[in-house]
């Protein structure tokens, strides 16, 4: 049945709007919802084929009468049918979410389709797998020169054969909370990152753990690392224009390698409490002393207090503090606030009862 023509249409302040803002609004919608909006009117029936932002979420499929392989199914078929109306060359933020464990074919060939047109910058997917297998991303994904934001999540293997099909020199932005991902290798190829968000799963012995080179580039840097048996050799921070640095490390690192970083603004650590971190925790300090922002968790502090004889630098910036003790220790804070002549805001967390 054709949709009617909206007679009202005219007297309507969205209706008067031209094409290309129709489709701008619509992109902040799930590509679902903005389909959904064809039975409007005649003009809204092909408008949504021409968004070059697709946002495609599997779990919107999820009903309590289907089973996982129909809402699958479903998926699958939906997301077929909006890249055969769609222009695929022309999208420009992709994003995929959901399981889609028994099509990989079908997976693939929807990346090779997104990532093959010039057009594209924002690249998400999240893709997890229930049955315990992981995905393996095409090479497609990683020789894609316009990406400027690259966002993967979920039971997603990153390898590299060859890699001389990595090519990412407008990356800009890099999520990662995967499986498996060879850090390394990925970040050589991204002289141009600014932004870096890692979580590390060293136990699924995807990640060679021993060197982790970040690129020089870097502005954000937030890492977070789980417990593992495994111990990183060296992990090398020479990054002059950072502003924002984020470490929650779990693992034991043997050797961190730091410059000074004359633009940090904000740094939180969390180091867990390991003989070896005792022994460069106090370097890393020095290294973010320009900073304003300050978060030093109980488990750095503890780290800090067994530094044979300490000494904190000048903190000549720094206006607020954040300081957590699994056991207080007043020489440790009163040698620190000796050092912070700005210090405005100063929040203690003590874990001991």
């Amino acid at each position: 049945m054709e949709p009617e023509e909206d007679n009202s249409e005219t007297s309507t302040t969205i209706s008067t709007l031209p094409d290309s803002i129709l489709c701008h609004i619509l992109s902040f919608l799930p590509t679902r919802t903005s389909m959904a909006t064809s039975i409007l009117s005649r003009r809204w029936r092909h408008l949504w084929k021409d968004l070059h932002v697709l946002n495609l979420d599997g779990y919107s499929f999820s009903a309590p009468e289907l089973s996982r392989d129909q809402v699958e199914e479903r998926f699958v078929d939906f997301v077929n049918e909006v890249l055969h109306h769609v222009q695929v060359r022309r999208i420009q933020k992709f994003r995929l979410d959901g399981e889609v464990r028994n099509y990989s074919h079908t997976l693939s060939f929807w990346i090779d389709s997104v990532t093959s047109g010039p057009h594209l910058q924002e690249l998400y997917l999240s893709l997890w797998n229930s049955s315990g297998s992981f995905y393996t991303l095409p090479y497609s994904v990683f020789s894609c020169t316009s990406l400027v934001s690259l966002i993967l999540k979920g039971d997603i293997i990153v390898s590299f054969d060859n890699l001389q099909s990595v090519q990412l020199p407008s990356l800009k932005n890099l999520e990662l909370e995967v499986i498996s991902v060879e850090l390394d290798k990925l970040l050589s190829h991204c002289p141009a990152l600014e932004m870096l968000k890692v979580f590390i799963f060293f136990n699924s012995g995807g990640i060679d753990p021993n060197e982790i080179h970040l690129p020089p580039s870097l502005k954000r840097l937030t890492l977070e690392s789980e417990a593992c048996d495994s111990t990183v050799d060296h992990l090398e921070i020479h990054t002059p224009s950072l502003e924002y640095l984020d470490l929650s490390l779990v693992a034991c690192y043997s050797q961190i390698s730091v410059r000074t970083y004359p633009n940090i603004v904000e740094a939180c650590l969390n180091i867990c409490f390991d003989d070896m971190h005792i022994d460069w925790i106090s370097k890393l300090l020095n290294a973010i002393c320009g900073a304003k922002l300050l978060a030093l968790q109980a488990s750095t502090t503890a780290c800090l207090v067994c530094v044979p004889s300490l000494e904190f630098p000048q903190f000549c910036c720094l206006v607020r503090l954040q300081i957590g003790f699994e056991f207080f220790n007043s020489r440790v804070l009163i040698d620190l606030l000796h050092c912070c002549c700005k210090l405005e805001v100063l929040v203690i967390h003590a874990c001991e009862v």
